[in-house]
């Protein structure tokens, strides 16, 4: 670093700090996901080695595990805010000093150099809350919540007694003045919902520097889930270029 210019210089301990600042949010996310393992492995253990336990404290459960999947999606949010910078250091300053004359032009390079920092004066998430969801549903809390809901169907067929009928099963299900079916009703619409919101969020993986569509664009393949990044200028150098 001696012979290093000053520009050179500068962004070398900015690229550690934003690496160090990811690194930080990341080990949030973990603590986060640690604290509702924890949580629901003690509350589903107590539930269902107590006969008399009530199956509605499952629902509870479900309902904690839901508060801290937005305490974990605010902190992706932020965590993904320092990802996005370095991955524009990665494409626009890392790969044209490891490959010269490789990859966008450098008034394109520059430009997405100012952008970042011009955005290094803002310290809101440029990631929306439901896509945070999303992506914490899909990596980790759609697990969780998956087991506290077959817990929670575990023990409304076993508890206090085996069930011999599916209408029974679905009768067991009241919460004081709420049915059983209307408790199922909702319970199964919440979990749809749950799903949508997990497969709609885009892909946190690239390829050629290009974010991956949704899992629901991907299957079903329909403009309104359309997602993908928009072609930028790097993309139609390489379309034009005879070399190409």
């Amino acid at each position: 670093m001696d012979d290093a210019s000053p520009d050179q210089t500068v962004m070398a301990h900015f690229y550690r700090a934003s690496v160090m600042h990811a690194d930080v949010w990341r080990q949030r996310l973990d603590a986060t996901t640690n604290w509702a393992i924890v949580t629901n492995a003690a509350m589903l253990s107590f539930t269902l080695s107590q006969p008399d336990t009530p199956h509605f404290i499952v629902l509870l459960l479900i309902g904690v595990n839901f508060l801290l999947l937005i305490m974990e999606s605010r902190r992706y949010q932020l965590y993904d805010l320092w990802r996005r910078r370095i991955r524009c250091l990665d494409r626009y300053f890392i790969a044209a000093q490891l490959a010269p004359g490789h990859g966008p032009s450098p008034e394109h390079a520059r430009r997405e150099l100012k952008s970042l920092a011009d955005d290094l004066g803002h310290s809101y998430p440029q990631l929306s809350l439901i896509d945070a969801l999303g992506y914490r549903l899909r990596r980790n809390y759609g697990y969780i919540q998956l087991i506290a809901l077959g817990t929670w169907c575990l023990k409304l067929f076993i508890h206090p007694t085996p069930v011999s009928s599916a209408e029974y099963f679905v009768r067991r299900a009241h919460i004081g003045y709420i049915s059983g079916p209307m408790t199922m009703t909702m319970v199964i619409s919440l979990t749809l919902f749950v799903i949508f919101v997990a497969l709609r969020a885009p892909s946190e993986q690239m390829v050629a520097w290009q974010q991956l569509p949704s899992p629901i664009e991907r299957l079903f393949r329909l403009p309104i889930f359309h997602r993908r990044m928009a072609l930028d200028e790097e993309e139609n150098f390489h379309r034009h270029d005879p070399k190409h």
